[in-house]
């Protein structure tokens, strides 16, 4: 299977999975849109956790009581000191009870991230979506879910299932195609930009680590 090429594959391949119509400057490469053989859910979780590591992020892995040490301890070395959990998410909730005397943290609301003066925080929400070609999560605004955890907090902490690793982007695409989203969000690794002095700088634009926790949940 072919990884995720430049700027102009990815637009193409967008554009293909979204049955877009029109003439592009160029002809895709087959290769980059070609699916390749089923994988199991093993090979996708390794390719998922290697993408994301090469992209800055941080993978735990394991049910949920047996990554509460490594997570506590990525948390800490953040300083983060309160946890943002989008209501309505179980599996997020559990996690944070579950953390939070370790800390001990406590939970953070979303006007304090959004009205200045908030504490060093961690945003955990369960993705929807995961791709394994590229390390990325994905999250949407359906049913009134929110993306704040992943864009204003200075940590995000995704909650990862094996059972929503995708391949391909496209997939993902493919999913959605029925019922689009008014919102989505795709994040590999932490915020970055270039454009100071083309220095990268992490966290410039949203949170400075990502940390994503592959564990089956009681929910």
């Amino acid at each position: 299977m072919e990884p995720l090429g430049n700027r102009d594959d990815l637009i193409r391949r967008v554009h293909a999975a979204l049955h877009g119509h029109g003439e592009t400057a160029h002809r895709p490469d087959p290769r980059a849109s070609a699916p390749g053989p089923p994988e199991s859910i093993e090979k996708r979780i390794d390719r998922f956790s290697e993408a994301l590591r090469s992209a800055a992020g941080t993978v735990v892995a394991g049910n949920l009581y047996s990554v509460l040490p490594a997570l506590c301890e990525g948390l800490r070395s953040e300083g983060v000191t309160a946890l943002l959990v989008p209501e309505g998410d179980t599996a997020a909730r559990e996690l944070a009870d579950a953390l939070m005397p370790m800390g001990p943290f406590r939970l953070a609301s979303t006007s304090e991230l959004l009205h200045g003066n908030s504490p060093v925080t961690a945003g955990i929400q369960s993705s929807e979506f995961a791709i394994a070609e590229s390390g990325t999560v994905v999250s949407t605004g359906r049913s009134g879910r929110t993306l704040l955890p992943g864009l204003v907090t200075d940590v995000h902490v995704a909650i990862v299932r094996p059972g929503i690793l995708v391949d391909r982007m496209e997939d993902v695409l493919a999913a959605l195609a029925a019922d689009p989203p008014r919102t989505i969000s795709f994040i590999t690794g932490p915020s970055r930009t270039g454009d100071i002095e083309q220095t990268l700088t992490l966290g410039a634009h949203g949170p400075r680590a990502m940390i994503a926790v592959i564990t089956e949940t009681s929910t």
